[in-house]
């Protein structure tokens, strides 16, 4: 039995009611799709994905508050482009100490000697005023935050090797400003990854992620770091070919066909054309089958795998126990401050 595509599902719809334009058709296909999708977290959207990290790298720049260009004697790469930007003081009354917000986003590779920022630089405690050139300013460039890819939903774990634990990722950056405010915290890799705003980069040299959701990771990691992760994927729109998969493998036209009919039979037609298909009592009809559909499939991704843990028999798989004593201190390299 061949698996269904996104084509096989809207041209059985348009027969349907081929009053229907073929594009009005594949929106309503998508919609049943998007909504189909957002009813659970169902086992064919899962996914896997590494979070690449590259060591910081320190350079000495000139900046001039106000502006978002930065120049310095060739010490820019292409690489560094949709990196974070932070700097040190210059001649600050702290004599010196490091600093390392705000974060700049580095949103152009324009040479080895030019980069363009995400917004003007203002970093400056001596009272400096715009167009202030500062020279000899230390700064790092390094990976501060994690764009996920367009299709990520959320995530559901993300595995350190290194310590053998898991990274958490269900902290948000208003606590992380309680934290560590001017984020000064800084190891070899990150113990958490904070929920922050959408991406910034708009795209240059490298591919745009401008809107993408985005973590930052703290604290702030200094040395190359991988951690597979896994994530639950966002129904995004399908192309013509775009095959189903896992319970929608041979159902997909089935089920998602009876939600694009309920749509159908809710569209009166355009001026002039109407649509014989229309029928809000056929429209109420459908939405019952399609209810009904989406429970039977959800019973059979159910089979595949489970999102109710209350079956487990957790006296004989005792995790938490694992999580909270020293069983796993004694079977990883974790302190105890790690495991929190």
């Amino acid at each position: 039995m061949s698996a269904d595509s996104f084509g096989d599902v809207w041209r059985a719809v348009k027969l349907h009611c081929p009053s229907a334009g073929v594009f009005l058709v594949q929106d309503w296909c998508s919609g049943a799709w998007k909504e189909l999708a957002g009813k659970r977290d169902w086992s064919f959207l899962r996914g896997q994905l590494q979070i690449q990290i590259r060591a910081v790298r320190g350079v000495t720049c000139t900046v001039t508050i106000g502006s978002n260009v930065v120049t310095s004697a060739g010490a820019f790469l292409s690489t560094d482009e949709s990196r974070q930007f932070v700097t040190g003081f210059t001649g600050s009354p702290s004599g010196g100490s490091t600093y390392n917000f705000p974060t700049y986003t580095i949103l152009q590779f324009n040479t080895a000697n030019q980069i363009t920022l995400d917004q003007p630089y203002g970093v400056d405690l001596l009272g400096n005023a715009p167009g202030t050139v500062l020279t000899g300013v230390s700064a790092s460039i390094g990976d501060y935050y994690y764009v996920a890819p367009a299709d990520f939903g959320h995530f559901t774990l993300i595995a350190d090797p290194y310590y053998q634990r898991r990274l958490a990722f269900w902290i948000d950056q208003d606590q992380l400003n309680i934290l560590d405010p001017t984020r000064q915290a800084s190891d070899t890799g990150p113990r958490l990854l904070a929920s922050h705003s959408p991406s910034t980069y708009a795209g240059g040299n490298q591919t745009s992620t401008l809107g993408q959701i985005r973590y930052e990771y703290w604290p702030r990691p200094t040395a190359n770091r991988t951690y597979p992760a896994l994530y639950q994927k966002q129904p995004l729109d399908l192309s013509d070919t775009y095959v189903f998969s896992g319970v929608l493998y041979n159902r997909a036209t089935t089920v998602i066909k009876k939600g694009a009919l309920v749509r159908a039979a809710e569209w009166p037609g355009g001026p002039g054309s109407p649509n014989p298909y229309f029928n809000m009592a056929l429209a109420d009809r459908l939405r019952k089958e399609w209810e009904g559909a989406i429970q039977e499939v959800a019973l059979a991704d159910d089979n595949h795998y489970s999102n109710d843990l209350t079956h487990v028999h957790w006296e004989r798989w005792p995790l938490a126990d694992l999580a909270y004593n020293d069983k796993s201190l004694r079977a990883t390299d974790s302190t105890i401050a790690d495991l929190y």
